[in-house]
């Protein structure tokens, strides 16, 4: 036996991946094998109403469909503008939120059981809470302008112009708690010599916030760009509660295209496709960001 094979013996290493092997081989199963499966139906042109007939082989031609096809355009820039828009407001008001939530002194513990609220509710339960508090006639927004003096509310989810603005409102009420949660947290991990110095040199509020807490929390704000960047960029549930795509396709979104070519045009070899694409752009979308954490030392 070689000296480093013994080494490896004694320090316990093998026997780390024996323990871990069983889990490995079950991931693969549970996660590999079905996307090896998609990537194989991809390349079929098939119904799902036609399951025991065979499968017509198309090669490459859902994937050519995917350049050529103006909906996909469509849906693609409006998921990367609810990605952009949602996540930057997020992470903004996040910070905001988080650094009053720092110099609290009294009730800190109670800003953030009422500041995570909305991050216990279901995505389809918000998207109809925000349907009926924006419904034009009878919402509250609407009763509330009336009362003012106005002519009653928006109908924002009939505006191919506001709708999409109106989604994005609903997503950052719903998850800007995860970005004050996360950045509180790198909040309280700076030391208190750093504040101390500060307060040596009179430096001022807002100095304090962006020479000494924000370059500190970095890390936090890339793990909050990182998940909140992905789930915006597959959104479903509160599209299809609130808009279901419209007006005409103005709030269609990747998932929700992918979606009704599956189960509403049967198009199950072009949705598989659509999902392929779908996982691939999130991915590279992840990979960005894991790459700007290993940077930090954070992995």
């Amino acid at each position: 036996m070689s000296p480093r094979r013994a080494s490896r013996l004694e320090d316990g290493t093998l026997l780390g991946y024996a323990m871990l092997a069983p889990a490995v081989v079950l991931v693969g199963i549970l996660i590999l094998l079905p996307l090896a499966y998609s990537v194989v139906l991809s390349l079929y042109d098939w119904k799902l109403l036609e399951m025991n007939r065979p499968k017509k082989w198309t090669g490459l031609g859902n994937y050519w469909k995917l350049i050529t096809d103006d909906g996909l355009h469509n849906a693609f820039i409006n998921t990367v503008i609810f990605m952009v828009g949602a996540v930057t407001v997020e992470l903004v008001l996040g910070f905001i939120i988080a650094l009053a939530v720092f110099h609290m002194t009294q009730g800190r513990r109670l800003a953030n059981a009422i500041i995570l609220l909305p991050m216990v509710i279901t995505p389809v339960i918000t998207a109809l809470l925000w349907r009926y508090m924006l419904d034009p006639q009878f919402g509250i927004v609407a009763q509330v302008m009336t009362a003012l003096g106005g002519h009653g509310g928006i109908d924002v989810w009939g505006s191919s112009m506001l709708a999409l603005p109106g989604l994005m409102l609903v997503d950052v009420w719903q998850w800007t708690p995860f970005a004050i949660l996360i950045l509180h947290a790198g909040m309280l991990g700076i030391s208190e010599e750093q504040f101390e110095a500060a307060a040596v040199d009179g430096a001022g509020y807002l100095r304090v916030a962006f020479s000494i807490i924000l370059p500190a929390i970095i890390p936090q704000v890339l793990i909050v760009l990182l998940f909140r960047s992905m789930d915006t960029y597959r959104i479903f549930d509160t599209v299809f509660v609130l808009t279901r795509g419209g007006p005409g396709v103005s709030t269609d979104t990747l998932g929700l295209f992918t979606f009704r070519n599956g189960f509403s045009y049967l198009q199950m070899g072009y949705a598989m496709a659509l999902s392929v694409f779908l996982l691939a752009t999130v991915g590279l979308i992840s990979a960005v960001y894991i790459r700007l954490l290993r940077r930090r030392g954070m992995l």
